[in-house]
């Protein structure tokens, strides 16, 4: 196989179709931890005269060490942020600067164009597909909209990390460094960051429970829990039913080159064949091994013999 993930894995007689790639993947399993860590950390710092925060931050080792794997955590979760931005920008000048730029071709306009219509930027089209599943739900209407890759509720929670991240980052900035910001901000402006860091974390915790893990895993066709986060690909039956677009993008760039698909049962059928043979291979091999060792011994037996009559 090649370094490029295949668009189509067929798993078990079933395809499954690709959505996150290796690094998004890795992207969001950052983010996930230093999330959950923030949340475990941070709420026990917020609501510290409660039993169950002095349960907590004892277990965690104190309020210090509560404290200190709080900042770390907001640090490394920043640090992957920083790290989304850049990978974004090297998709941008991969897929469309240098390749632009060799045909000269490029342009802010074009630019703009590609940004615009790339899988997670919003766009006109998810305000009417936000209307069209509202008539939807009301049974206004028994057409289901057509989503790409995509859609208006992922790329809300989207836009929430770059709103969330932004705030809680640049506000616990402020916070760690009191003193410094102290004599610009002054004691209310000090309280209004505080107050923004606090609610803010609150809401992100709320959107990720409420909004994010409905959507993400507990819908019904997705319970127990979607495993897209782990394998980066979804069962045919939720593309065609929530991404049909994309499911249909996939299927034609498959049709011109069956390249991007990959059979797993047959190459588990092929594997499961080369291991046999190879197995026979080393019974064989064995075999000879094991006659080789007695013509020796037979060899060394006769000529035993023969020096015994001699002397």
């Amino acid at each position: 196989m090649s370094e490029q993930q295949p668009l189509i894995k067929i798993v078990k007689g079933k395809k499954f179709y690709l959505k996150l790639t290796k690094p998004q993947r890795i992207q969001h399993f950052i983010l996930m931890v230093t999330f959950i860590v923030c949340v475990a950390t941070g709420m026990p710092l917020k609501y510290y005269y409660y039993p169950w925060a002095k349960t907590l931050m004892d277990a965690l080792g104190g309020v210090m060490a509560t404290a200190y794997i709080h900042r770390a955590s907001g640090i490394i979760m920043v640090a992957g942020f920083i790290d989304h931005l850049c990978y974004a920008y090297r998709q941008i000048n991969k897929f469309y600067v240098r390749p632009a730029k060799a045909a000269r071709e490029f342009s802010i306009m074009g630019l703009i164009t590609f940004v615009y219509y790339s899988p997670t930027f919003p766009r006109i089209k998810d305000g009417v597909d936000m209307k069209n599943m509202m008539r939807y739900y009301l049974f206004l209407t028994d057409k289901h909209p057509r989503h790409e890759r995509f859609y208006w509720r992922e790329k809300l929670d989207y836009l929430a990390v770059f709103w969330g991240t932004n705030v809680l980052g640049f506000t616990a900035l402020i916070l760690l460094k009191k003193g410094f910001f102290l004599q610009f901000l002054g004691g209310w402006g000090m309280s209004a960051v505080t107050i923004a860091h606090s609610f803010e974390a609150l809401l992100a915790t709320a959107d990720i429970i409420v909004w994010h893990m409905y959507n993400a895993h507990v819908n019904y066709d997705k319970m127990p829990a979607s495993p897209l986060f782990l394998t980066g690909y979804q069962p045919e039956h939720i593309m065609k039913h929530e991404y049909i677009l994309e499911w249909k993008r996939i299927n034609e760039l498959v049709k011109n080159d069956p390249s991007l698909m990959f059979d797993q049962d047959e190459y588990d059928k092929h594997e499961e064949e080369r291991q046999l043979k190879q197995y026979e291979d080393t019974k064989a091999y064995m075999a000879t091994m094991a006659a080789a060792v007695d013509n020796e011994r037979a060899y060394q037996s006769g000529h035993g013999h023969d020096d015994h009559d001699g002397h």
